[in-house]
């Protein structure tokens, strides 16, 4: 085989490899996604109000 064939066969496997780990991810997002009810919560509001963003409640209304 030869050295171009072998460097055809490296960069396919890495892209599919690749290709893999987004569909992976894709599905994880959507299991967590699921598991909060829907609801997208933003890591910039994770950052600003902790664990109450991830709960629904970024105002102290209640």
């Amino acid at each position: 085989m030869s050295k171009e064939m072998m460097a055809v066969l490296a960069f396919g496997l890495i892209a599919a490899i690749a290709v893999f780990m987004l569909v992976k991810e894709r599905r994880g997002i959507a299991e967590r996604k699921e598991a909060r009810g829907g609801r997208e919560v933003d890591v910039s509001d994770l950052i600003a109000f902790g664990s109450a963003a991830g709960e629904g409640k970024k105002t102290s209304g209640e």
